[in-house]
């Protein structure tokens, strides 16, 4: 990677090293073995669409719309009315009819007015949530084989036709005072590289409007007693049943055991109670396509003498979770096909999770061919059965096809071989230490390509999820939505658009702070072996010089300057772009106090610590860790 090249001289960096040390960091990413569908045909067109401050399109939606579609119908509105002040009429596709004079926004596949068109959407490559967008004669057509990807439809045209793009919560950039615009000519397929992505951090995760406006799926799974993940005592409480069947559980009780200690007839009657289980979740949730089977999150697994021998026959624990999940997973097809269950068939996937003690893929190598084969038929993932791999202790700081991460990479590659239905759940933060700024930004495109290349389905980056984060994370959270739509998207130009409509007139303070802190993340990894899973310890006075957090300090107090001459004129924006600037003082504040308190007299100690409080308060800033409340810190802080 080119950041290798600051690794030695331009990493290491003293309060007297000159601007020009800190150039942008360019990541070469190899090409991708293969190509999602981004087929993009924009030119200008002829049709008024906004004619002295006045427009006659109209939206038109399936008469049985459902909440989603009319969702992209009233997204299409607001972003219309922001840009010319005009309030789009939506009407059904039974109050008027189609001819070639007409101007129409026609939405959703199923639409009649797509079919009186003579519009051919492409539904079978377009998956759950591709777009398509094109323009006919005097109108336009937004659709996806779901209300989901009509929805996208939408934002895929406002991006081409009104330069509209989303950086976070408030950050919604569009041309505006629009009086006369032409309509322009679009033929448009876009399908994401990976289908769904799960929203990982506290912003997206409490405001689905946000998620949404950003490309990240809702909800996804069927839950069980309200759990998706770590629920396999949801579907077996020992409370319930541990006292009478044992069995069903690991010697140390911390797990199941998914061989019931070798006992077929108590499986088989395991296996039965969670099928059943799982149809009264189905039931109660008819919309959703997915559930899982997961395990409890410890590192422990079932020691009886079965499990032990299938570890000793396959070397790994996961076999005896395939086996499992299989036949849950006939039960339920063949309770589909009855009477009772037909009203609640669908295309249900059944996951489980690769990790900790059944991360490894049951595979052979062959280095022959250089691929991966499962070890018999019987480790194999039926077609509906998936896996959601998480390898927690890979470091996030480099690729996967890192010498560090190898056996993770050799895992992905397993998996694949293993099931049709992969999952990733990969990590972008630091669970231990929410303050401190974590380097994933010269693996992610990287290792999204790779995942993408290796048929991964779904995307949980996992970040910080219970609160709003500092460290660049709202960069994070944009890249995570651009680059699993499109893993090939310019990543620094992708970064240089962030900047500057996330900080507005501080952008180049804040980059050159970015900039910094990327090279010396570089110095860090190279020199110091800072290099480590989503645990590293990060709190060493050796790794963040004095002088180093304060020159960070000091372009983040002139980046606030810079904003000072919108206060008068946008106090909108000011506060926006003011808030986003504090936020990321947080970093290099917490480890200007926590690792150099000795660098101040007391009474200026305390009132640092107190004015980051403050800071902390006013920003919302609730967690030091992960289940660590924020509290704690100042308990430590003696504040």
């Amino acid at each position: 990677m080119a950041v290798s090249a600051v690794a030695c001289n331009k990493g290491q960096m003293n309060s007297g090293d000159s601007d020009e040390d800190f150039n942008d960091l360019i990541i070469d990413v190899p090409e991708s073995k293969n190509k999602g569908i981004h087929e993009v045909s924009v030119s200008d067109g002829n049709t008024d669409f906004v004619s002295d401050g006045k427009i006659e399109h109209v939206i038109v939606i399936p008469a049985d719309a459902n909440a989603a579609m009319q969702t992209a119908a009233s997204e299409l509105r607001i972003f219309v009315n922001d840009a010319s002040g005009n309030e789009m009429e939506v009407v059904t596709d039974e109050e008027v009819v189609w001819s070639s004079s007409a101007k129409y926004f026609v939405l959703g596949a199923d639409n009649k007015l797509m079919s009186a068109a003579g519009i051919n959407v492409p539904l079978k490559s377009l998956g759950g949530r591709g777009a398509y967008v094109e323009t006919l004669e005097n109108s336009v057509f937004l659709a996806g084989t779901t209300a989901e990807g009509t929805l996208n439809a939408v934002y895929e045209w406002l991006h081409y036709q009104l330069d509209w793009e989303i950086y976070g919560t408030e950050e919604i950039v569009q041309q505006t005072d629009v009086t006369d615009m032409k309509l322009k000519q679009m033929r448009i397929i876009e399908v994401p590289d990976i289908e769904d992505i799960a929203s990982t951090y506290g912003w997206t995760d409490n405001d689905p409007v946000t998620a949404g406006r950003m490309r990240y799926t809702g909800s996804f799974w069927v839950t069980v007693g309200g759990d998706s993940y770590h629920n396999s005592f949801s579907y077996l409480p020992p409370e319930d049943y541990k006292n009478e069947k044992s069995e069903w559980y690991s010697e140390d009780g911390t797990q199941l055991c998914y061989t019931a200690h070798g006992d077929e007839k108590l499986l088989d009657e395991m296996i039965q109670t969670v099928t059943d289980r799982m149809k009264e979740e189905l039931i109660a949730q008819p919309d959703y396509e997915n559930i899982t089977i997961t395990q409890q999150d410890t590192t422990s697994w079932c020691s009886c003498d079965s499990c032990m021998q299938l570890n000793k026959k396959y070397g790994t624990d996961s076999v005896s979770v395939i086996r499992f999940c299989n036949e849950v997973s006939r039960r339920i097809r063949a309770w589909f096909d009855t009477p009772d269950g037909e009203p609640y068939k669908r295309n249900l996937k059944i996951s489980f999770f690769a990790y900790h003690a059944t991360e490894n893929a049951p595979v052979v190598y062959n280095a022959e061919t250089d691929t991966y084969s499962p070890i018999d038929d019987t480790v194999r993932c039926d077609d509906n059965v998936g896996v959601i791999y998480a390898p927690i202790r890979a470091s996030y700081q480099v690729p996967l096809n890192d010498k560090y991460n190898e056996k993770y990479y050799n895992n992905v590659r397993g998996w694949n071989a293993v099931c049709k239905n992969l999952y990733m759940w990969t990590y972008s933060t630091n669970f231990h230490y929410y303050l401190v700024p974590t380097n994933t930004y010269n693996s992610m495109q990287y290792n999204y390509r790779f995942l993408r290349d290796n048929n991964t389905k779904w995307l949980l980056d996992q970040a910080q999820y219970n609160r709003i984060a500092t460290g660049f994370s709202a960069l994070k959270l944009y890249l995570n939505s651009k680059l699993a739509w499109n893993v090939d998207a310019d990543f620094n130009e992708l970064i240089e658009n962030f900047f500057e409509n996330y900080f507005g007139p501080a952008a180049p303070y804040m980059r050159k702070y970015f900039d910094e802190l990327r090279a010396h993340w570089a110095y860090l990894e190279g020199e110091k072996n800072y290099l480590g899973d989503c645990y590293l310890e990060p709190l060493n006075s050796s790794y963040w010089p004095n002088t180093l957090l304060k020159r960070w300090i000091d372009y983040i107090d002139t980046a606030q300057q810079e904003l000072e001459t919108l206060k008068e004129r946008d106090a909108e924006k000011y506060k926006i772009y003011s808030e986003n600037v504090l936020l990321e003082s947080i970093a290099p504040r917490f480890l200007l106090i926590d690792l150099f308190p000795d660098k101040f007299d007391s009474a200026s100690l305390y009132a640092e610590k107190n004015s980051f409080r403050n800071d902390c308060v006013a920003l919302g800033i609730t967690n030091y860790a992960e289940k660590v409340d924020i509290s704690e810190l100042w308990s430590q802080w003696g504040i």
